[in-house]
């Protein structure tokens, strides 16, 4: 049984859980917020809807020492969210072994290579593998802290390592994990299919005035009107455009809704709506943001579509309706994000061209 220790325990890491304990895993679960942890660890597990039937996957180790969640594990699979990423690589410096792999779920865009840099600046000695997925892989309710029932599984997620010639010995770890999960050339792939950056930020500007009021509304089966659908597929096109640059082929939105989920109507609101309002309908449980401090901005802009327009830089790919999208975010939620953005410097390619870029996806830096 491969050993996983899950670092993060929001819903992103209870779901993950809850889908390898299915599968037999050995799993660990950590978290700084102790009052993350308490139902689980007394429950010793979670409980998870399955085929008609409650099926217990079992946690065997819950707990806030990020040092006893990864010693001797196989896997340590990130799911912090991305903001986070770097003070848990900082945080892993020392306690990483030979032969460890450390999947984020998800890399946001360019989480690998951030990951990579931070473990350089602490000085990690270990030979640890590093990978990073796509999207989050499952859609659920959560019923109680320790009850989960599952609405369906993403079809189609991409796994790619940094460097990308570690690629197959890391899909030959993890691929068992994730089964229908795809290998990809290199975190260019995984990166450009953030979607994420690509549905959260536009509609959050497009609903300002709904979000300033506290109003809740049906993110997408509401909030993707026709205007917003085509604001949609600007950024998605300069997105598509940059990848390509960058040695990676991305779906359009379009295609990447009917390839994860199978849905796919007359137009892109139209799928929205459908994605919200079918029985299976993955989007069913999207909350609605409250504030500017909500992740859908303060993460999806940071590390998702600032590291976008900055590898679009370095690719020489003009990304006016991505600039416009920050440009809005930043003055709605009064923040330039410095913090927490993703630059090229702070990605390790500071200086680089694509030429150089794409050699670097595939072998590291030197």
């Amino acid at each position: 049984m491969t050993t996983v220790a899950i670092v993060g325990a929001g819903i992103g890491g209870v779901y993950l859980a809850a889908h390898l304990g299915q599968l037999g895993a050995k799993l660990r679960l950590a978290d700084r917020d102790d009052s993350r942890l308490g139902d689980i660890r007394a429950r010793r597990g979670l409980d998870v809807e399955a085929g008609g039937k409650t099926i217990f996957a079992a946690v065997e180790r819950v707990t806030t020492d990020l040092a006893a969640a990864v010693e001797g594990a196989d896997v340590i699979a990130v799911c912090t969210g991305g903001t986070f990423q770097e003070g848990v690589a900082r945080g892993l410096a020392p306690l990483l072994h030979d032969g460890q792999t450390i999947l984020l779920i998800q890399g946001n865009t360019g989480g690998a290579l951030t990951f990579c840099r931070v473990l350089d600046q602490a000085g990690c000695q270990a030979k640890a593998d590093i990978a990073e997925m796509d999207n989050y892989p499952y859609s659920c309710w959560r019923v109680s802290p320790t009850h989960i029932k599952p609405i369906v599984s993403k079809k189609g997620l991409q796994i790619a390592a940094f460097p990308g010639n570690r690629g197959d010995a890391v899909f030959a770890k993890l691929g068992p994990l994730f089964p229908g999960a795809v290998a990809r050339p290199t975190i260019a792939w995984t990166g450009f299919m953030n979607a994420n950056a690509m549905l959260h930020v536009a509609n959050c500007v497009a609903n300002a005035g709904k979000i300033d009021r506290g109003e809740g509304y049906k993110f997408y089966a509401e909030g993707v009107t026709p205007a917003v659908a085509r604001l949609y597929q600007a950024i998605n096109a300069e997105r598509v455009a940059v990848a390509a640059a960058l040695g990676a082929e991305v779906p359009t939105l379009e295609d990447w809704f009917e390839r994860t989920y199978g849905v796919r109507g007359a137009t892109l609101s139209e799928t929205c709506q459908l994605l919200t309002s079918n029985s299976d309908g993955p989007y069913q449980a999207t909350g609605t943001p409250k504030s500017w401090d909500h992740k859908y901005i303060a993460e999806d802009v940071p590390v998702g579509l600032m590291p976008m327009r900055a590898l679009g830089e370095a690719a020489g790919v003009a990304t006016p309706a991505i600039d416009a999208v920050i440009k809005l975010a930043q003055t709605l939620a009064g923040s330039d994000f410095a913090a927490d953005a993703r630059t090229l410097d702070r990605m390790g390619l500071g200086g680089m061209d694509a030429g150089q870029v794409r050699r670097t996806l595939t072998e590291g830096f030197r």
